[in-house]
């Protein structure tokens, strides 16, 4: 993956590399217990995410910095983890629109109904892993987020990490990236370790880190483009050669000669020596000879 910082939004015209599972994925009916709709947040949301920035700024010393690195969506963040309430500061960073969601256990977290109707509407949406693997429903519910241009935010360390340290991540961010095409911004939280009232939290928002295609659909394109190059030099140069349907210069002038227009006359037809025996042959009635 190559890190670079983004420079506005991506023109549609750009092709982006999309694996076969992320479009299998998208093509699915949406789970119930996800709000499919990114850009138009629930009222309760909304809500909640003004209270959560007016709050945070307001009882801490709240800092973000690298606001200028977050590109266009859709795009993952990964962060470190340090308390369960890590995602407050996260969302409280970014801007309001589109949400951001995240993942909780579908055993746990909407074990009722009361929860399976309220916890949907803040952007959090089930998953079941499995011996670190997530399920398949989980997976398509994070591809489908990222088809309808919203953000996701993963934790891959899987725990909780201290200060500094970092625990070893899971690859699994970096396989969303890469079947969605879409980039990874990384953020760096400290302080929420040892939290306290009016205490120091940071927030640090790095370049997005892209994903780079497979070689093989590298090397595809590439060859389209060159084929393409070719039918288009081909076509540059039908266009501008003679048109060899029409007659040339020397044909049209030799046909003005005088001799062209004239014409041969026949030559004439002897008649077949049958014909001519027949006409030498005297009348074929009786005659009479007289002394």
């Amino acid at each position: 993956m190559s890190s670079t910082a983004s420079s506005g939004p991506s023109s549609p015209a750009d092709a982006v590399y999309t694996g076969p599972e992320y479009r299998e994925a998208a093509a699915r009916p949406v789970d119930p217990l996800l709000h499919g709709a990114p850009y138009r947040p629930p009222r309760a949301y909304r809500v909640v995410f003004f209270l959560t920035r007016y709050l945070v700024r307001l009882l801490f010393r709240f800092h973000v910095e690298g606001l200028e690195n977050i590109p266009p969506p859709p795009f993952l963040i990964a962060s470190n983890h340090q308390a369960w309430y890590d995602t407050i500061f996260i969302v409280a960073a970014f801007p309001k629109l589109p949400m951001i969601y995240t993942m909780a256990r579908r055993d746990t977290v909407f074990n009722r109904r009361w929860k399976r109707w309220l916890i949907p509407l803040f952007g959090v949406f089930p998953i079941q892993p499995h011996q670190g693997e997530l399920d398949e429903r989980g997976v398509a519910g994070v591809y489908q987020v990222l088809q309808r241009g919203g953000i996701v935010l993963i934790f891959p360390e899987g725990r909780y990490s201290r200060g500094r340290e970092l625990l070893p991540l899971k690859r699994g961010v970096a396989h969303f990236a890469l079947q969605a095409g879409v980039p990874i911004v990384p953020v760096a939280i400290s302080g929420l370790d040892r939290l306290r009232l009016f205490g120091r939290v940071e927030v640090s928002i790095g370049p997005p880190i892209r994903p780079d295609p497979p070689r093989l659909w590298a090397l595809n394109r590439q060859v389209q483009r060159m084929v393409e190059s070719v039918r288009g030099a081909i076509l540059s140069a039908l266009d501008g050669a003679p048109d060899l349907t029409r007659p040339g210069r020397m044909k049209r002038l030799a046909a003005r000669l005088p001799w062209r227009g004239r014409r041969r006359r026949p030559a004439p037809i002897s008649p077949a020596p049958e014909a001519a025996a027949a006409e030498a042959e005297p009348d074929g009635g009786s005659t009479s000879i007289s002394n």
